[in-house]
């Protein structure tokens, strides 16, 4: 059986995590605020944003991956840190399958609401709710709300001469879904030397649909930032950590 970014996890952090670090350190400058119970990473795919907490805050982090290629990744950066390894916990499964119940107040969820279907989300997201104590706030990401057909190229990084780049394309499916075909290339000295494609399927859910979504699941908007993130805070009386 084909393991989910079984191709994307041997290119993810040379070609996408300068890009993704840069969404990371902007979004938690704005919205991290000070935690004081735990911090939650869903999806946490190579732990980019997993240590990027950990060097914010002296809490337990709990690292979310149902992909064992990106947990591969994840669980070897931590090998190579005694420092952080105590306090992170690597959760092997989807959020809607840990029963996990106010671990953090502070909840990290970014390209994974746009993957699951309306059941999963809305399991997913009630999860979401029950892991973040009363008052908890977390960054989470929409799913696209259209599709286009489209083309973007990944960026072109040098390795030992070779030279590792790729694109991504985008296309609707039906009425409701869209596709993207990730393709991964390494040249050397101006020769293909290797191609590899991989392609996931997303699904299209309104603005409107998804705040409805997230305020059934028990989380209340409450800010909005780019790209495509809504600031959600959990329903509930607690003890809420200054704006």
């Amino acid at each position: 059986m084909n393991q989910p970014y079984a191709v994307t996890a041997e290119f993810y952090d040379l070609l996408q995590a300068e890009d993704q670090l840069a969404v990371v350190d902007r979004l938690a400058d704005r919205w991290f605020g000070t935690p004081r119970v735990g911090v939650l990473d869903v999806g946490a795919g190579t732990g980019l944003a997993t240590f990027r907490f950990a060097q914010r805050c002296d809490l337990p982090l709990h690292a979310v991956e149902p992909s064992a290629s990106m947990r591969s990744v994840l669980l070897s950066r931590l090998a190579t840190r005694p420092d952080i390894r105590p306090r992170v916990r690597v959760h092997a499964a989807g959020i809607q399958e840990l029963g996990l119940r106010a671990v953090a107040d502070f909840g990290w969820c970014l390209n994974t609401m746009g993957g699951l279907d309306a059941g999963a989300r809305r399991r997913a997201l009630a999860a979401l709710a029950e892991a973040l104590v009363p008052g908890g706030v977390a960054v989470v990401q929409r799913p696209p709300a259209t599709a286009c057909d489209g083309r973007r190229g990944l960026p072109s990084v040098e390795l030992g001469g070779d030279v590792y780049t790729g694109d991504v394309t985008s296309a609707p499916v039906g009425s409701a879904g869209v596709r993207w075909c990730f393709r991964y290339r390494v040249v050397r000295d101006g020769e293909l030397v290797r191609q590899e494609t991989e392609t996931f399927d997303g699904h299209l859910v309104s603005e409107e649909r998804f705040d409805a979504e997230l305020r059934a699941a028990g989380l209340t908007p409450t800010g909005a930032d780019s790209p495509d993130v809504v600031v959600v805070r959990r329903v509930g009386v607690g003890t809420l950590r200054p704006e």
